[in-house]
């Protein structure tokens, strides 16, 4: 793991690590709806924590600002200007770790239902991979 440069990527980056192992936790005890729902948090920070460190430094307070509303818990919306700020393009097995995850939603907090074990650690498995590539680039 390599701490990022930017103070303000660090939060969100301790923040990704701590909601995956609370995300591994949940699990664990068959929480898959609250597991899945934290992991998808994890993966957000994360993502944030590698937008903020491509950013200049210049345009690190508006980024960090542009992080309200619904857009901030898109993955697609925070890729977008990742790429656009020099960030490495998706390698394959990231992008199909993304094809598991890219349902996830903040509304995950009204699902009145258990997800599948399997589901869930599908898409456990899908957020290290996607969390512990990002964490190389940083």
């Amino acid at each position: 793991m390599a701490i990022p440069a930017s103070i303000e990527a660090r939060l969100f980056y301790r923040c990704a690590f701590q909601r995956y192992e609370d995300a591994q936790i949940l699990l664990r005890a068959d929480h898959t709806t609250g597991a899945v729902y934290l992991a998808g948090y994890g993966i957000e920070c994360i993502l944030k924590a590698l937008l903020l460190s491509a950013v200049p430094l210049v345009a690190r307070t508006a980024m960090l600002n542009s992080f309200r509303g619904t857009r901030a818990h898109d993955y697609e919306w925070l890729r977008t200007p990742y790429l656009q700020n020099g960030g490495s393009r998706y390698p394959r097995k990231i992008t199909e770790a993304f094809t598991l995850v890219n349902d996830w939603s903040t509304d995950m907090r009204y699902l009145p239902r258990t997800l599948k074990a399997e589901e869930a650690e599908g898409f456990l498995a899908a957020a290290e991979n996607i969390i512990h590539w990002a964490d190389g680039r940083l």
